[in-house]
């Protein structure tokens, strides 16, 4: 098991109020169950590339996805905490907007 680090910003005015930006924009519904057209709600903001790697994205509105806990579980390996399953495939459809980002490709 790894020791997660919590970011501060999590408790920050400014995380709430981008948080509920993207909650909004996306009707409080779960990006990953829509794709199976199943309408559920968003319990959490996921990071498409973590802040832990990529921290000046962390309030970029194309790398954050609504999603409930049980999605975001398919998201990361709990032991290690790296990007798996569908992670990846979310990685991959926001490749475009990463490489317009950086001018780069991430490192899929």
């Amino acid at each position: 098991m790894y020791d997660k680090f919590i970011r501060p910003s999590l408790k920050s005015k400014k995380w709430l109020r981008f948080r509920d930006k993207i909650m909004r924009k996306y009707d409080y519904l779960c990006q990953e169950s829509l794709r199976y057209g199943i309408s559920v709600a968003a319990e959490m903001v996921h990071h498409i590339f973590p802040v832990t790697e990529y921290p000046e994205l962390e309030f970029i509105e194309w790398n954050c996805l609504p999603l409930t806990n049980k999605k975001h579980n398919t998201f990361h390996d709990r032991k290690n905490d790296k990007i798996i399953n569908q992670g990846l495939f979310w990685q991959r459809k926001r490749k475009k907007e990463f490489e317009e980002f950086y001018g780069y490709p991430p490192p899929l």
